[in-house]
């Protein structure tokens, strides 16, 4: 008896993709098979190619797409539960992060490639970075782990040695609480929401810039219990692998390189933070991010702009004024981009042309031009630093230089930064200038940050600019200087400093009657806190200001800048600044003895004074030596401790010292004269004035802390 068609039709090997969404039997012939030529549908063995079939009223629509979800994900995809792409030999999320793909076998695939050649052609199409071991503390040019150095380059680790991917769950925690608390600060408004979650779904965003976006969030936010270690190392990994990418450099390890600078500012590791910054400006000035690109979209070139504004900013805070130190030391003639447009044309791809960075001058008959629209407080808060950068640089020159000249031209150019002041805050529409209401309307609004420090800023550029006329300041003109100026000059100025520092410190009392939303801020609002503590002490130890303050007057102002310090930012550089504001609400302002119609000589300061040229010139004319006679009592001297005392517009000027005795060589032990390998034990440091620091009242910290590898 012979068998019937059906029982002996051979069951095919392989089936169309339409047949496999019909689920009917295909017979498998090549090309297109039976049943798609028969209905006329499209046919394909690709699995990597989906087919929709759409019934409608008038007649079957075939419509070719994308596999929306392969049928096969690797296994670094299918552990993380992430989106895979299902290409050969390498999917795109594991090439564009690194990492070796593999692809375990199914029941029904089709056959892949060896797992040597899939392992030659991600090696060659994205090689892994360079990562610290898990329990590398900070990134060590000492520590050779799996990295090498040929010819000047850094070869890439193998996969095996980057750390297991952060989970899902926890990065897009991390992305939701970064852009919801930490986003709004300006150095960090360079990134774009929408376009950064759609590269990190695609599988395609660099590894560097999740994990910097998990340290930085983790240490302003909380993410949880034990996130802030996890997130130290989450960073040191995002620095090694931008260094290992040295030769090639990109925007995306920029911005994440930008981020390891504050997060080291953060941190206190000042040193490091030094040295990356000028790493990432040398990466911005290879990717030419200081002149427009017309070639490029709006988005692109707005989030290019905001990522140079944000290293123009952070090397304005280093630098302090000081020219030597800057990187872009005149945005002017350096930075040939526009100002950042306003975050509702950022967020919605809505191009709108921006200024300059110099405001246009009033013109004959019409007095200041209105501000545009397309300017928002992002664009406003980088022209506040511009304005605040060359109060600074102005201040030091006179402070460091004090000739005849220079002294003769003073009035005239604090005349004229204070009229581009004066204009700064005319310019502003009645919606951003600041007022009670205005400040309300913004209490649930991501902007409220930007919106309270650019008026803060505006404060603290008056501060800056006064405190010279503060005799005793550290970065004050010294008393034969000061009386060769017009008294009249030198009292007003006196009184506007300790006015701005009242109507800020009302300010930051303004702002905690909000409660719990007060923004997270970086570093900017504890040091005008702490500046603007200073300013009321000295004019309450002083008796030069007509403001009728009492002791207990000013202690409440101070404890207002001291909570709103506490609440607003976290982290060690900030903990140390807000021991520096207790520590003046308890013990008072350290003045010289010759300080002006001083009606009490507080020297109960925690620490001695270290000696800055300033300090030395004064010596002959106010001696710094305690007088327990004094008319407010404080509490006695407590011992000084590491942390350092921040202070941002700190103006200490450095001499060359006098030449010590030569002493021997470091290299006695094996040579018998000099060596040119000799160097200082102490290893290289940096100054206090290179982050705005006010070392003045500790003798430890910074200036002894060497400059190693582990630093970085």
């Amino acid at each position: 008896m012979s068998a019937s068609p059906r029982t002996q039709q051979k069951r095919t090997a392989h089936t169309c993709i339409t047949c496999r969404a019909r689920k009917v039997r295909c017979d498998g012939r090549k090309g297109t098979c039976t049943n798609c030529e028969r209905l006329g549908f499209g046919c394909s063995y690709d699995e990597h190619t989906g087919v929709e079939v759409v019934q409608t009223d008038a007649a079957v629509s075939r419509i070719a797409i994308p596999r929306r979800r392969v049928r096969r994900a690797c296994q670094n995809c299918h552990e993380k539960k992430a989106r895979c792409s299902g290409s050969t030999p390498s999917c795109d999320r594991c090439t564009a992060q690194g990492l070796h793909c593999v692809y375990l076998p199914g029941k029904r695939s089709l056959p892949l490639a060896s797992p040597a050649t899939a392992s030659a052609a991600s090696a060659t199409s994205a090689p892994p970075a360079t990562a610290h071991p898990p329990d590398s503390p900070s990134y060590d040019d000492g520590h050779s782990g799996r990295s090498a150095f040929a010819s000047g380059t850094a070869s890439p680790a193998p996969a095996s040695a980057t750390r297991a991917e952060p989970e899902e769950d926890l990065v897009l925690r991390a992305f939701d609480a970064f852009f919801r608390h930490v986003h709004h600060i300006p150095k960090f408004s360079f990134l774009h929401r929408a376009s950064l979650m759609e590269r990190y779904h695609a599988g395609s965003l660099d590894r560097s810039l999740v994990l910097a976006l998990i340290a930085i969030t983790a240490l302003l936010t909380d993410l949880g219990p034990g996130m802030g270690e996890y997130g130290s190392q989450c960073m040191e990994e995002a620095v090694s692998l931008c260094l290992a990418g040295l030769e090639k450099p990109s925007i995306v390890r920029l911005q994440a390189l930008v981020i390891a600078v504050e997060h080291r500012i953060f941190s206190r590791r000042f040193s490091g933070a030094f040295m990356l910054h000028a790493l990432a400006s040398r990466f911005a000035t290879a990717l030419r991010l200081n002149y427009e690109n017309p070639e490029l979209c709006f988005l692109a070139r707005e989030s290019r702009r905001r990522l140079m504004w944000s290293l123009y900013m952070i090397d304005s805070s280093i630098s302090a004024g000081q020219r030597d130190v800057a990187l872009w030391p005149d945005a002017e003639r350096q930075i040939h981009v526009h100002l950042p447009c306003n975050e509702r044309n950022f967020e919605f791809d809505l191009p709108e042309a921006t200024e300059s960075l110099r405001p246009p001058p009033p013109e004959p008959g019409i007095g200041t031009a209105p501000m545009p629209d397309a300017l928002g407080f992002m664009a406003l808060h980088v022209r506040i630093q511009w304005m605040r950068a060359r109060i600074l640089q102005c201040t030091s020159q006179a402070a460091s230089s004090w000739s005849q000249q220079d002294l003769t031209t003073l009035p005239l150019r604090c005349a004229e930064l204070l009229a581009e002041l004066e204009g700064f805050e005319e310019r502003l529409p009645p919606s951003f200038k600041w007022s009670e209401g205005n400040l309300r309307l913004r209490t649930y609004s991501p902007r409220l940050g930007i919106f309270v420090m650019t008026h803060v800023w505006w404060r603290q550029c008056h501060l800056d600019l006064y405190r010279l006329f503060l005799e005793g300041l550290r970065e004050a003109l010294p008393r034969p200087m000061l009386q060769q100026l017009d008294p009249n000059l030198v009292a007003r100025s006196r009184q506007g400093c300790y006015n701005h520092a009242r109507a800020m410190a009302d300010m930051f009392a303004q702002l905690l009657t909000l409660g719990s939303s007060v923004p997270v801020t970086d570093l900017d609002l504890p040091g005008c806190a702490y500046q603007c503590t200073r300013a009321l002490y000295h004019g309450l130890q002083t008796g030069t200001g007509d403001l009728a303050f009492t002791l207990e007057r000013v202690q409440e102002l101070s404890a207002v800048c001291l909570r709103a310090a506490q609440q607003s930012t976290t982290g060690p550089a900030a903990a140390s600044i807000q021991a520096d504001i207790e520590r003046i609400i308890t013990h008072g302002l350290k003045l010289p003895e010759g300080a002006p119609d001083s009606p009490t000589r507080n020297s109960s300061d925690p620490a001695p004074v270290i000696k800055s040229a300033i300090d030395t010139r004064l010596a002959g004319h106010a001696q710094l030596t305690p007088d327990p006679a004094a008319l407010y009592t404080f509490q006695p001297s407590v011992p000084a401790t590491s942390a350092p005392s921040i202070a941002l517009p700190s103006l200490a000027v450095t001499e060359p010292p006098i030449p010590a005795p030569v002493a021997p060589s470091h290299a006695s032990g094996v040579t018998t004269g000099s060596n040119a390998f000799e160097e200082v034990l102490s290893g290289f440091t940096f100054g206090p004035e290179l982050y705005g620091m006010d070392w003045s009242t500790f003798p430890t910290g910074w200036p002894n802390q060497q400059f190693t590898g582990s630093n970085m």
